[in-house]
């Protein structure tokens, strides 16, 4: 529960939106409009906005910044309809192909994993033209050609600094159009158990469940199971079809990648032995050899055949979660020593080593080949894999859907020796509260989700847990399906930007344990390398809003309902 000096300031908060809000609904349908009309066409009307979210047991925070966003909507006369979905259903709906998209807005985030600390993720992947397909991330269907341009151009550019130019002026385009608006950068904060647990590295934008803890985390005690504690599900271990961070970060380690980053963001050769630009200036064509101790859970090894197979599988078949950082590569061959993986790519790609390389999962061909006709299966992401085989340094042990699921070490693994975590189990929880009742009880270790902020002064009480706070390079945002009305329409679009108190909800919503961001404004103050700090902004102004729906030709009825303009 919260403290009552936390529930009050958040309740007063609340109250004071409330009672503006009130007010100002009031004002509209009370006569007092000068904009406002009886004599408008009903055709005109712009429909009600269908506004889909996390459930408060999945996301309490997003959630609640529903609300809020939804009253400030309905200031500048949209109707908003908040439907709820359950965390995995919600990211499903929201990445269906554009004429699938059965809603007007959403809310969702993404995560700051460390292979995000490259602005192709947040910029390319998420916005470019040819994303916005069934399953890509290009989730809001935004398309603009300058845009197109930009990004790929930055892409291609191995020069730092005039990659940084273009990069900065990508987000320029974005804060301008407004695809979507970044409402904030979440603080990291999670508790682990120090009684438990000792030297457990934390990162930006991961926290302490990164890819560096296995190698650094010591048990104080005989008990070497790590548990970790979340409100969200994991659906699948197949990796064709995993789409949430959490899937993730379990998949990350069960399935071995050619390249790991280290806590400095920089890529190490993993499952790889050498990495080698061979020819051209800018890197067009790039040959790994592996390490000769890999194999697989089953005892069958990995071999250089296993990576052209995995890359040419993922080709074949399509995976949209990784397709912009596979539409790089031209080919994938193994040269005549049997022994080196040559990629050919169709022009330079500035993070091939981080993005690609490190990234994707390294699947056994054994396994994978003839799945598709041994299950008779359209596509390999309809593959239940509940027992997944794969090379990293943890392997599958036990899946209780809806409960837990836990991952044991690899003994067999080449940095076996330097793993002290004998195993980790996630344990599914039904809302926060029990994610911290499992701390504050000790019947966990950590929180894989960062606190709902009216626990994190709880936690730092307790002695048992020592609580951590990173910088996010991820964040929250609100999507607008910019296929459809209203949202097509970027006037619509810059007035929903000014109709959002982004200060409001660093405040009243994470307690201020975070940062207000901005429409367009992806690449977070955490990155500030790649960080665009002088791009159009869009402070909180009902009365900005409604001018630049006037000047598009819009309108509102009596009951400050808005209306399309006349055609």
């Amino acid at each position: 529960m919260e403290n009552a000096g936390q529930f009050f300031k958040k309740f007063s908060v609340l109250m004071a939106v409330l009672i503006v809000t009130t007010a100002l609904v009031i004002g509209c349908g009370d006569g007092g409009d000068p904009d406002a009309s009886d004599d408008l066409d009903p055709d005109r009307k712009v429909p009600e906005v269908r506004f889909v979210s996390s459930t408060a047991d999945d996301n309490q925070i997003r959630n609640e910044a529903v609300q809020l966003v939804a009253d400030w909507w309905e200031e500048i006369g949209l109707e908003v309809d908040i439907q709820t979905r359950e965390f995995n259903s919600l990211v499903n709906r929201v990445l269906a192909a554009p004429e699938d998209k059965d809603f007007e807005a959403y809310i969702l985030g993404w995560s700051g994993r460390v292979s995000r600390s490259d602005p192709d993720m947040f910029l390319y992947s998420l916005y470019h033209s040819n994303q916005a397909v069934d399953g890509g991330n290009n989730s809001s269907v935004f398309k603009n050609e300058k845009y197109d341009e930009l990004v790929s151009k930055q892409r291609a550019e191995m020069d730092l600094e005039k990659r940084q130019e273009l990069v900065f002026e990508a987000q320029e385009v974005l804060a301008e159009e407004v695809p979507d608006i970044t409402l904030y950068y979440r603080d990291e904060i999670q508790g682990y158990n120090n009684e438990r647990w000792e030297d457990l590295p934390s990162m930006a934008g991961e926290g302490i469940f990164n890819e560096q803890f296995p190698y650094e985390a010591t048990p104080k005690t005989d008990d070497a199971e790590f548990v970790i504690a979340n409100s969200a599900n994991l659906d699948t271990f197949n990796p064709f079809a995993a789409e949430t961070v959490y899937e993730w970060k379990f998949l990350r380690l069960v399935y071995d990648k050619l390249v790991r980053l280290d806590e400095n963001f920089e890529p190490q050769p993993w499952a790889a032995e050498e990495i080698n630009v061979v020819e051209g200036e800018d890197g067009e064509v790039i040959d790994v050899t592996l390490r000769d101790d890999l194999q697989f859970h089953d005892g069958e090894p990995l071999g250089p055949e296993d990576v052209v197979f995995t890359f040419d599988y993922m080709f074949e078949e399509g995976i949209p979660y990784f397709q912009a950082f596979l539409d790089p590569i031209e080919t994938v061959d193994l040269m005549d020593d049997d022994e080196t993986i040559r990629f050919t790519l169709e022009e330079a790609y500035a993070p091939f080593i981080t993005n690609t390389l490190g990234q994707i999962p390294i699947l056994p061909e054994h396994i994978w080949a003839d799945v598709m006709e041994e299950e008779n299966l359209d596509h390999p992401s309809q593959f239940d894999n509940a027992e997944a085989i794969g090379s990293g340094p943890f392997k599958f042990d036990n899946w209780e859907r809806g409960e837990y699921i836990r991952i044991v070490k690899n003994d067999d693994y080449f940095k076996a020796d330097d793993i002290d975590v004998e195993a980790i189990r996630y344990d599914k929880y039904s809302h926060s509260e029990g994610v911290f009742g499992a701390l504050e009880n000790q019947q966990a270790d950590v929180n894989e989700n960062t606190f709902d902020p009216e626990y994190v002064q709880q936690a730092e009480d307790l002695d048992h847990l020592t609580v951590v706070r990173e910088p996010d390079i991820g964040f929250d945002f609100i999507g607008l399906n910019n296929y459809k009305e209203p949202f097509n329409d970027k006037a619509v679009r810059q007035a929903a930007a000014h109709a959002i108190d982004l200060d409001e909800l660093v405040d009243v919503l994470l307690y201020g344990y975070g940062d207000p961001a901005g429409a367009g404004q992806t690449i977070s103050t955490g990155n500030e390398m790649w960080k665009n700090d002088d791009v159009k902004e869009y402070p909180f102004d009902i009365d900005k809003a409604r001018e630049i729906l006037k000047d598009a030709g819009y309108e509102w009825d009596s009951d400050g309902r808005l209306y399309f303009p006349e055609e």
